[in-house]
């Protein structure tokens, strides 16, 4: 029996999909309950049933396999069959049944008599995905691989040659590469960059949506375009994450006038001449945090191969003191009429986590493809889409800390999320199903990206929403001007261009018009856009190609400079902490100082400690879950963190006024709220974009990333930030009048208060 709000649910996707319904096989809602059982099932095994046998799951492929398998069953019977068939293997101890009837004895109770055992349990703090960070995630009493904190997050073997021989040729970079790695996130990555002495930049590619996984030697190409004016090639392979990627016979090729590919001259391709470090010789491999071998025994050809691996740590000590206790367990209704009872802890021997009995070992698990657990899964199969949702669903539905502040009906999302994925035609269609499904979490740190939906054209000015209207800012077009209210594009009004933009986009409404304004026209490069816009009164119509994706410059004067007697501003978009402390002298004797953070800063936070003149103790205001149940319940705790600035000389003393607004996310936020909660100085602008948070990001299969934030910010005093931001004191707005006469009416403004307040009455 299915619960009447799941058979609701299903009947709205039913009528979602008039005319797409199959008209034979499963009906489309007991497809989709058939997906939502599965995905509720995986999510609570995968994160919190701590069994060796799923410990040592390919779970990404299992997701596409796991969603094929039990789409297309009948009825909740042969649903049940197929789920125990799928997750018994690994998770013998859990218990899937009929919600209609009583759940069965628990098969995992505790023991009176435990000598010789241990408890095997989830602890996350986050979501650990393997890459160095805030967040981990381990199995108490195993032992753990976990990545040290502080190193780059890819280790990295790199070599270069000059360009200048292969100005205006296609370049193809082309090696064997293998690897041994398990967990999202972690992966080889061929790259290839070509660089140029001035903007735009030249070709690059790093293969970040097509991640190598495959344990088997394969051959992989990167092919890309040397610049006219091109300086050097540089080019390489680096191991994301954590585990081992080898890789063996680089081959860097041009293409001639006949269309032949001849090689260029590189140096130790092949990793035969080796150093005593064992590392090889004429590379580059610098990256902290990982070790680069040459290994004499796992070749492709030749000798050896450059083995990069990282140097994690294992540890079995507890992230914290709280841990499920055997006999706990999720008791979960999975719909389509089915619960489960879902084992939290496990006893473990010294051999193996114990099962339905002493002796329960891991011998077989389900039948995964290989074609499925290789690296070469395209999201053009409905499978992998539908796996991808089971994947990224679960992420969410288990870590994200803003659910209680966003209002998102995560549940209902799933639904819909299968709806559309099953309605998909492609990757492309499914690019967009998964931007309207995190757009729906309201975290401005949420993107989905994929290496082949990029685009990296834009139209040749920018664009700000003043007085309800889409206006040129600036151009290097001149046949656009400063102003002038762009009416439609291709076609279409702009606003409406503009709440399509937002419907994909993840956020608090100021952030999503400000992502909105930098996509506006944006496509693929050399097309061309038709646009009607409106100046003095009329109505012109204007034709842009979109070019390469660089921005006119907001200014080209020094980022720390005196604008007025006695007044000085600090970009702080721009300048470095170095130039910030040269004028640091100037900074604390100025009756005036304006800091300009419309935007993200430049790594000088450490500027405010010239502004404090107390210690700062506000130490709880970033705060990482601790978690050991699903769905978020009964949440273990949060470990809090703070900046701990302490004062520093010189002091700047005068009258100080911020300049903000919606363009200032995440660190710029973090930087913000120092200036709020200690009245730093005025805040003159908008709103802030309100996410902050350190992001988590996880792969998909089909070359998808998501990223999302993984931590909880509040205000210092405890309060909501997430979507609020930081709220000026003064609020400002431009004018499409001071943008015709080139006036930054934010700066005026300022001006105008450190005037008033400065000047003697």
């Amino acid at each position: 029996m299915i619960p009447p709000r799941l058979w609701q649910a299903a009947l709205a996707a039913a009528v979602l999909s008039v005319g797409c319904a199959p008209a034979l096989g499963t009906p489309i809602h007991q497809e989709i309950e058939n997906l939502r059982a599965f995905a509720k099932l995986y999510g609570v095994v995968r994160y919190f049933h701590p069994s060796d046998e799923a410990a040592q799951l390919p779970w990404d492929a299992f997701a596409i396999h796991g969603a094929e398998r039990v789409k297309n069953a009948r009825d909740s019977v042969e649903l049940k069959q197929r789920l125990e068939e799928l997750f018994l293997p690994v998770a013998p101890t859990v218990q899937i049944y009929f919600s209609e009837e009583s759940a069965p004895e628990p098969l995992v109770t505790p023991r009176a008599d435990t000598s010789g055992l241990v408890t095997v349990a989830w602890q996350h703090h986050g979501l650990g995905l393997g890459a160095p960070s805030f967040y981990r995630s381990i199995r108490l009493n195993r032992e753990n691989r976990v990545a040290r904190r502080g190193g780059a997050g890819f280790g990295s073997v790199t070599q270069g040659v000059d360009a200048a021989p292969y100005r205006g040729k296609d370049v193809k970079l082309r090696a064997f590469v293998r690897a041994d790695v398990t967990g999202s996130g972690n992966q080889g990555q061929l790259w290839l960059r070509v660089d140029r002495p001035t903007p735009p930049p030249g070709f690059f590619d790093n293969m970040d949506g097509r991640p190598i996984t495959s344990q088997r030697w394969q051959a992989y190409e990167i092919v890309g375009h040397v610049a006219g004016d091109a300086t050097m090639i540089f080019f390489g392979c680096f191991l994301a994450g954590q585990g081992t990627v080898w890789v063996d016979d680089f081959e860097l090729l041009i293409r001639d006038v006949m269309g032949s590919w001849t090689p260029a001259e590189i140096l130790n391709p092949g990793f035969e001449e080796v150093a005593k470090s064992g590392k090889p010789l004429k590379w580059s491999m610098k990256s902290p945090g990982y070790e680069y071998v040459v290994d004499r025994n796992d070749a492709h050809s030749g000798a050896g191969s450059l083995a990069i691996t990282e140097k994690s740590y294992t540890t079995s000590d507890p992230l914290f003191d709280a841990w499920p206790r055997v006999g706990e367990a999720a008791e979960k209704v999975l719909g389509a009429g089915l619960s489960a009872r879902i084992p939290l802890a496990l006893y473990s021997d010294s051999n193996h986590t114990l099962g339905v009995s002493d002796t329960s070992a891991f011998t077989r698990r389900p039948d995964i493809p290989v074609a499925i657990q290789g690296d070469m899964a395209s999201a053009d199969r409905e499978a992998v889409r539908l796996g991808g949702i089971v994947i990224a669903w679960n992420v969410l539905q288990h870590f994200y800390p803003y659910f209680d502040v966003v209002g998102a009906d995560w549940d209902g999302q799933l639904t819909i999320a299968f709806q559309d994925a099953l309605n998909d035609r492609d990757a492309r269609d499914f690019h967009h199903t998964l931007k309207r499904f995190t757009a729906t979490l309201n975290d401005g740190h949420a993107r989905v990206f994929h290496i082949a939906f990029v685009n990296k054209a834009r139209l040749p000015f920018q664009v700000d929403w003043v007085e309800n209207q889409v206006v040129v800012v600036r151009s290097r077009d001149t046949t656009f001007m400063a102003g002038d209210v762009v009416l439609t594009i291709d076609g279409r009004e702009a606003t409406m261009a503009v709440a399509a933009s937002e419907a994909e986009v993840s956020g608090s409404p100021q952030w999503k018009r400000v992502r909105a304004m930098l996509e506006f026209g944006a496509g693929d490069s050399g097309t061309m856009a038709a646009l009607e816009v409106r100046r003095d009164g009329r109505t012109l119509e204007r034709q842009a190609a979109r070019v390469s994706d660089v921005r006119p410059t907001e200014s080209n004067e020094r980022t720390v400079r005196e604008i007025e007697a006695g007044i000085w501003y600090v970009d702080l978009r721009q300048a470095e902490m170095s130039e910030i402390r040269k004028g640091l002298d100037e900074l604390a004797a100025a009756r005036g100082v304006i800091f300009d953070l419309r935007g993200y800063p430049n790594g000088n936070h450490e500027v405010l400690r010239h502004l404090l003149t107390s210690r700062d103790t506000s130490a709880a205001w970033m705060r990482v879950p601790q978690i050991i149940y699903p769905d978020r319940e009964r949440r273990a705790g949060m470990s809090q963190h703070g900046w701990g600035l302490t004062p520093a000389e010189p002091h700047i003393g005068g009258q100080v006024v911020f300049l903000t607004d919606s363009r200032a996310i995440s660190y710029a936020e973090s930087f913000m709220s120092f200036v709020e909660h200690y009245e730093l100085g005025e805040i003159v602008g908008q709103p802030t974009a309100g996410t902050n948070g350190n992001v988590n990001p996880f792969n998909l299969p089909g070359g998808f990333r998501i990223s999302w934030t993984g931590m909880q910010v509040v205000k210092h005093d405890g309060s909501q930030h997430h979507l609020i931001g930081i709220q000026p004191t003064v609020a400002m707005e431009r004018s499409i009048e001071g943008i015709r006469l080139n006036r930054d009416e934010y700066l005026e403004k300022a001006l105008e208060i450190i005037r008033v307040r400065t000047t003697p009455p």
